[in-house]
């Protein structure tokens, strides 16, 4: 009887080990997976947008930006905006406040966790427009 009883705790006991083992590599797989959707969402990461104002404008103008025909911000003298755009096409437009015309426009294509930095400056025709890179 007792050698019985001993190979049922001598099989029992693997048993649990194995059971323990399984549970923990589970557990690990498990944990593994949580880490894929954040390493995607990393690579959907918003790209940062940087628009500064250069002073060429002078003091009493002020720049209002949209991003996709929506008005996302007023830059007054010596203000920048700074914000994220999920990835994908956007239109930038461009105006000063007092202008009459049609707001100046461009096409940007955001890729994933990029930063991309335009000026809002006078251009020669007198119009606002955004100048690749800061001054």
């Amino acid at each position: 009887m007792k050698t019985y009883n001993y190979s049922i705790r001598s099989a029992i006991l693997p048993l649990i080990i194995s059971l323990f083992c399984s549970a923990f590599a589970t557990g690990q797989a498990m944990g593994a997976e949580p880490r894929s959707p954040r390493a995607a969402a990393t690579s959907q990461a918003p790209a940062r947008l940087i628009i500064t104002r250069m002073p060429n404008l002078g003091v009493n103008n002020v720049v209002q930006l949209w991003i996709d025909g929506k008005p996302t911000a007023t830059l007054g003298y010596a203000r920048d905006y700074e914000g994220v755009l999920t990835p994908g096409r956007h239109v930038l437009g461009v105006q000063v406040t007092r202008s009459l015309g049609i707001p100046w426009e461009m096409a940007l294509n955001a890729q994933s966790g990029q930063t991309y930095i335009f000026s809002a400056g006078a251009s020669n025709s007198g119009n606002v427009v955004l100048y690749t890179g800061g001054f």
